[in-house]
């Protein structure tokens, strides 16, 4: 059986962050709702959820935090939203091949 992930510390987290933050994120002056979807009282019908996820993933493509983005999701294991250029499902597999 494999050993659960090792939790990273409140401060290396506060650095993983700070590293995306500095690093010129494309989504910080955007529409945070087209990375984050509506809120949980709205229901987003999967046609509009997957026009919205591939138009944020676009803007990920060319975003100079990509790969800081990606370190923070993996670390930080979101419930939503598309990050780094991946939605939760893809985030979850890569985790899985990671480990």
């Amino acid at each position: 059986m494999k050993e659960p992930a090792a939790r990273l510390s409140d401060a290396q987290l506060v650095d993983l962050r700070d590293d995306l933050l500095n690093a010129d994120p494309a989504c910080e002056t955007g529409d945070a709702e087209l990375f984050t979807g509506p809120d949980l009282f709205d229901d987003e019908p999967e046609e509009v959820r997957q026009a919205r996820e591939a138009q944020a993933k676009a803007v990920c493509a060319g975003c100079p935090a990509r790969t800081a983005c990606l370190t923070y999701a993996l670390a930080i294991r979101p419930k939503a939203g598309v990050w780094a250029g991946l939605t939760i499902d893809e985030l979850r597999a890569a985790r899985k091949v990671a480990a």
